[in-house]
């Protein structure tokens, strides 16, 4: 669809700090020896192994990887229940992405002030008929909430209906907003916390991870390599493909969303929810391995209606809905390497700001 701009240099990889903890609870030597561990990460990896599919998809069918983003204590609490409502429905699975810890959507007020263009683009998606009062002001004048801890039953509910879930944030906004401006190891503090809070809803540590509004570093993407992840899906792209930091190829394939959101399409390239998720449909073809995000807080509220409708023309289409890792492992079943890709970040046409990028195969 043409909506990736400018190009900027990823930052550079930052000197590994004294291991300083952000949280009490985080065991004094875990941070400190994974922090060690990235400095020796090799600079070849294995190709990555088969995985086991969760559905059957027809042979030639083109496919559409499905990631729902949940980003704020309304979206988990009510968008979420309407989306497994929808996917069940529709008959088809995704990936669930749960930012786990405080509500501070109101914190995104103060980029009225401090990046131009951000009042006008939220006010071009519609964003004051999509966030209540109480979100806007959270984390501000009103108090932050929990997201996914706070609503278990929810969360579970996901993964007892075979969907896929896996980590979005600790603190969404706080990472979105000022990653590189923090501390070294404060990515890895982030991560654990969030890794920490999944495992007490779900007794197992997540096997796939999502950074907020897809922007990652170089120290976020090494600290991952610890984790036990299957995968992440961290940036935007065209397929999915191993990370180059520094020439060392890492282990952690990414799967990256490959279409335009919603929000970046509301009032900048299309006039309605109906006409985007139309041209969505036409990207869709054998062969390639799109990804859609959707969000609890659109798709799961106001625009449910339109997502509807688009998962039941997706259908008659014979685009197969499948999850991230079932995206992958198909990817993989063709027998033909993941490619090696250095990343970037980069603008990205109706969303404000900088985001993360596939770039050149190496």
């Amino acid at each position: 669809m043409g909506f990736f701009k400018g190009l900027f240099g990823m930052k550079p990889l930052q000197p590994t700090a004294t291991g300083r903890t952000a949280y009490s609870d985080l065991p004094d030597s875990s941070l400190k020896e994974r922090l060690d561990h990235m400095k020796q990460i090799p600079r070849t990896v294995e190709p990555p192994a088969p995985l086991a599919l969760s559905v059957e998809v027809s042979a030639g069918a083109p496919v559409l990887g499905l990631r729902v983003d949940v980003d704020t204590h309304e979206g988990m609490r009510d968008g979420v229940p309407r989306l497994c409502d929808l996917l069940r429905e529709a008959g088809v699975k995704g990936t669930f992405y749960f930012a786990m810890g405080p509500d501070r959507s109101g914190r995104a007020l103060f980029n009225v002030f401090l990046r131009p263009g951000f009042l006008s683009k939220m006010l071009k998606s519609g964003a004051q008929r999509i966030y209540s009062l109480r979100t806007v002001l959270s984390g501000t004048l009103l108090p932050s909430r929990p997201i996914a801890t706070a609503f278990p039953e929810v969360a579970r509910r996901c993964r007892e209906e075979g969907h896929e879930t896996g980590v979005h944030a600790w603190d969404h906004r706080a990472w979105q907003d000022s990653l590189n401006r923090r501390h070294s190891n404060w990515a890895a503090e982030e991560l654990e916390k969030g890794f920490d809070a999944y495992a007490g809803l779900f007794g197992e540590k997540p096997r796939t991870y999502a950074a907020p509004a897809w922007f990652c570093n170089n120290e976020s993407l090494l600290y991952e390599e610890n984790l036990g992840l299957l995968y992440a899906s961290d940036c935007r792209g065209t397929d999915p493909f191993l990370p180059v930091i520094d020439v060392r190829v890492l282990k952690v394939p990414q799967v990256p969303a490959t279409l335009p959101t919603l929000d970046e399409a509301l009032g900048n390239t299309h006039r309605d929810a109906g006409a985007f998720f139309e041209t969505v449909l036409g990207e869709i073809r054998p062969g390639e391995w799109p990804v859609l995000t959707v969000h609890a807080e659109l798709e799961g509220g106001p625009f449910a209606p339109q997502f509807a409708a688009f998962l039941a023309a997706a259908r008659r289409k014979g685009i197969q809905v499948v999850t991230l890792r079932d995206l992958l492992a198909l990817r993989l079943r063709t027998g033909k390497p993941l490619p090696h890709c250095t990343m970037s970040y980069a603008t990205v046409e109706g969303r404000h700001g900088l985001v993360s990028m596939q770039m050149f195969e190496v």
